[in-house]
């Protein structure tokens, strides 16, 4: 029977094969393709790099592969909150209270403070529009 020890050692010899599949090569090549990215390289150039280096996959399916796996990694970080030890604590912290305090309509109220013009806002109550009770707005009652 196999102990938690032989299972590990399964597990470690897997992860340190390279994956099988080309778009599970390039996922596992991100970090540095993204490096490359934003020293100045394009991607054609990346694509061209890693063709010398024998990676035999066309443009499109390289770029598509390195396009979804962008993607994905986005869209998995937006939603569940995962461990950052790379980021110091106290910016991450910061970050996570100014999109808790962010109001999202914040932009709107402050250009319809600043718009020009005359402006008419209905200040009739929903009752007195709808059954033709309570208060009117008209001058001579106020």
């Amino acid at each position: 029977m196999s102990t938690q020890n032989d299972y590990q050692r399964c597990l470690q010899k897997l992860a340190t094969a390279p994956p099988k599949g080309k778009a599970a090569l390039v996922r596992s090549l991100l970090p540095g393709i993204e490096a490359a990215l934003t020293s100045g390289q394009t991607l054609k150039d990346i694509w061209q790099a890693l063709e010398t280096e024998g990676l035999q996959v066309s443009y499109h399916t390289f770029q598509m592969a390195v396009w979804r796996a962008r993607r994905k990694r986005t869209a998995t970080s937006g939603w569940e909150k995962q461990d950052r030890t790379s980021e110091p604590q106290g910016l991450w912290q910061v970050g996570v209270d100014a999109v808790e305090e962010r109001d999202p309509l914040a932009n709107l109220r402050r250009l319809e403070e600043n718009r020009p013009g005359f402006q008419w806002r209905g200040t009739q109550k929903l009752q007195s529009l709808v059954h033709g009770t309570g208060d009117s707005n008209d001058k001579n009652k106020r």
